[in-house]
């Protein structure tokens, strides 16, 4: 295997992971650039490692059946339309397999947590004694404000982080 499939399977995914989190955290937008990225990244992985057509397929319908959730999940406004297609790209990595639902779960699981401490956070006053330059910042605001929606991405990207293997495509 030559050293840039190497990098790439060790750094793609994580990278994109990670740019999910601090997209989504500071501006409350996953951007299409990145979930394109990481579904295309998936799909020149799968023709550099010479992956059967049959295997590519099951890896798209258990992309396509996220993407189908999260939309469902969109319609009933419980995340934007951007975590609906980082789950979806994120999948396709994983494939027709026990790591996506577990990739999903833990999502919901992280997204739990995260929401309960974003609760916390909300509620407890600290915009009353953290600075006036600090709190007048956007994205301070946007997680500050007891209204504001919760960046989801954060808890896509650290499940994705979590479940990433690159031995699964190394070997």
């Amino acid at each position: 295997m030559d050293n840039f499939l190497v990098i790439f399977i060790k750094y793609f995914f994580p990278a994109i992971m990670v740019g999910i989190i601090l997209w989504d955290f500071f501006t409350m937008i996953i951007p299409n650039g990145l979930n394109i990225l990481l579904f295309v990244g998936f799909l020149g992985l799968a023709m550099m490692i010479d992956m059967s057509l049959e295997d590519i397929g099951w890896h798209l319908l258990a992309a396509f059946l996220a993407l189908a959730a999260g939309f469902a999940a969109f319609a009933f406004n419980l995340f934007g339309g951007g975590d609906a297609k980082s789950i979806a790209a994120a999948t396709a990595w994983f494939g027709w397999s026990t790591e996506s639902i577990i990739f999903i779960l833990l999502t919901a699981i992280l997204g739990g947590a995260f929401a309960i401490a974003l609760i916390t956070i909300r509620s407890s006053g600290i915009n009353l004694i953290l600075p006036a330059k600090i709190v007048d910042m956007k994205w301070v605001k946007s997680i500050l404000v007891p209204e504001a929606r919760m960046p989801y991405g954060v808890a896509i990207g650290a499940a994705g982080l979590i479940m990433y293997s690159p031995k699964v495509w190394l070997s």
